[in-house]
């Protein structure tokens, strides 16, 4: 395959994205210039309403919403539910078709027509039980379906995409760490959570606490309390907190935790604090800090 100047800019473009702000943005307005293609996406989070990203290369008319729409990233969506094939497969116009044959997709076959976006590709560059991280090109009937030199091209670019997202990962992880290097001998039962409340980074203290039956248990990357009500409790905080610009909605939350027949006063204090919001394209930087401090017990 020949390599143009359009391919090698949209690859440089996304290995530099985690270090400029707009660098994701520039990345697939490139990609969708290297292929012809009407439009580049970059989306990802939770399945359906959980979606916490949905980055477009460009603005298009859509006076119905239909990009923006929760519902159109569940299970009509035939793009989406196509990526069974693991980080860096590549799905295309086939793999839709063949969802579609099984499956009831008319309300997203619909938005798609209206949008004229009935062709492209896509690759699933992270994805496990809690979400995904896609990257698509979204192409309308007059560029046409995919070729083989356009699933190539983007197959190229995918892949750079796909260590562009590892290292936004270990960067946000990195950070985390250096925020808590000061508690590392404290004892000091401390975890950081990202946008979608994923663990970013941990004190060795609250690491020791998901061996406790009543204390913390990983759901995917998703810190989770043992006890369902208190579980239930802490997701919503989580998210009140995290729908705060930290400063004029709620920063904190306090509540105890840990309660059973043989404490049913609880084991611990927890408190949970919005952090400072930053520039985050794909979620990955801490935004809360949780906290445990055990209660005296008589």
């Amino acid at each position: 395959m020949f390599v143009d100047r359009a391919v090698r800019r949209a690859e440089v473009a996304f290995l530099n994205a985690p270090f400029a702000e707009a660098g994701w943005n520039d990345a697939i307005r490139l990609l969708a210039e290297a292929t012809g293609s009407a439009l580049g996406q970059l989306c990802g989070g939770g399945m359906g309403p959980g979606l916490t990203f949905n980055l477009l290369s460009e603005d298009r008319h859509d006076p119905h919403g239909y990009l923006v729409d929760p519902q159109l990233y569940g299970p009509e969506n035939w793009r989406i539910n196509c990526t069974m094939g693991g980080p860096r497969s590549v799905q295309d116009e086939r793999h839709y078709a063949a969802y579609r044959s099984s499956n009831p997709t008319t309300f997203y076959d619909d938005a798609v027509s209206d949008l004229d976006l009935p062709y492209g590709c896509q690759s699933p560059l992270m994805l496990d039980s809690g979400g995904l991280v896609g990257l698509a090109l979204l192409r309308s009937s007059r560029d046409g379906p995919c070729t083989p030199d356009i699933i190539a091209v983007f197959t190229r670019i995918a892949r750079q995409a796909h260590r562009a997202v590892l290292v936004q990962y270990a960067l946000g992880q990195q950070r985390g760490e250096a925020m808590l290097a000061g508690l590392a001998t404290s004892g000091e039962m401390t975890l950081l959570l990202d946008r979608s409340g994923g663990l970013v980074a941990l004190t060795p203290a609250a690491e020791r606490m998901f061996d406790c039956p009543l204390g913390l248990r990983l759901d995917g990357s998703n810190v989770r309390l043992s006890r369902s009500d208190e579980d239930q409790a802490l997701t919503a905080a989580i998210g009140r907190l995290l729908a705060s610009d930290g400063y004029s909605g709620p920063v904190v939350h306090q509540a105890i935790v840990g309660r059973s027949d043989e404490h049913p006063g609880g084991l611990w204090e927890l408190f949970l604090t919005r952090l400072p919001a930053r520039y985050d394209l794909i979620g990955v930087e801490a935004q809360i800090a949780m906290t445990l401090r055990p209660l005296l017990t008589p």
